[in-house]
């Protein structure tokens, strides 16, 4: 199934243009962060977090700070059994040692019935791993994913629902429905957890969690902990603790 590995070894604000792979990859970071585009969804790929793209799956990557990790290859012919859309999951200690394990197996080049073996229970753990928290689902209609995106550039602080609906050339009223309809959230509960997403890259770079509110767009650092809870199942202060880990 595992054809070669990859170190991922990049500086801050690198970006990797959309591209596809004739190979899926499995990925997970040891230290950093990545946000990555596919397939109408955005992701943050963290410590404790496995990403997983099929063969010829477009993806585009950003590096807000240093990030530094892992990247497996795999056969297309040997991921039957793996997801057939792109997605993340949480890495459980076991898992996160399995990956290493094989990591470190593969470049022996010798595919042994052990290093198999491994493979195997390496999918069963992917299959069984919980969706990671810190995943949005992006409108698949042009318009609205155009409004996704100036929020999750930071444009949507300083600009209303109503200027952003009217210069992706919609209506309020059309935004929200499309935003329930596609992504399952309203426009609000969108916004917020697009807005926690952003606050990881701060987070993770050590930033005070009361900066880190202030820097995507909360003036009361009690409100954003309340958010970034709801979402990520922990406070900014424990997620930042799992980071220096």
């Amino acid at each position: 199934m595992i054809k070669s590995t990859e170190p991922l070894n990049h500086t801050a604000k690198h970006h990797t243009p959309s591209h596809r792979h004739s190979t899926g990859q499995l990925y997970w970071v040891t230290r950093g962060i990545i946000m990555i585009e596919a397939e109408h969804m955005h992701w943050a790929v963290t410590p404790g977090v496995i990403g997983w793209i099929p063969a010829e799956i477009l993806h585009s990557a950003w590096m807000p700070v240093d990030a530094r990790g892992e990247i497996l290859h795999c056969s297309p012919t040997g991921t039957l059994l793996l997801p057939l859309l792109p997605c993340i999951r949480s890495a459980s200690p076991f898992l996160q040692l399995l990956l290493q394990k094989v990591s470190e197996r593969v470049p022996a080049g010798v595919h042994s019935p052990y290093l198999m073996h491994l493979e195997q229970v390496l999918v069963d753990e992917i299959e069984q791993a919980t969706p990671a928290l810190s995943q949005l689902s992006l409108p698949a209609d042009a318009r609205a994913k155009q409004v996704a995106q100036f929020v999750l550039a930071g444009t949507g602080d300083v600009l209303s629902q109503s200027v952003m609906a009217k210069q992706a050339g919609l209506s309020v009223r059309t935004l929200s429905r499309l935003f329930m309809q596609q992504t399952g959230l309203t426009f609000s509960q969108w916004k917020q957890k697009a807005r926690v997403l952003r606050s990881l890259e701060f987070l993770q770079s050590g930033t005070p969690v009361s900066q880190a509110a202030l820097l995507v767009g909360y003036e009361n650092v009690s409100a954003f902990i309340v958010v970034f809870r709801r979402f990520m199942g922990m406070t900014p202060g424990q997620f930042q603790v799992l980071a220096r880990c």
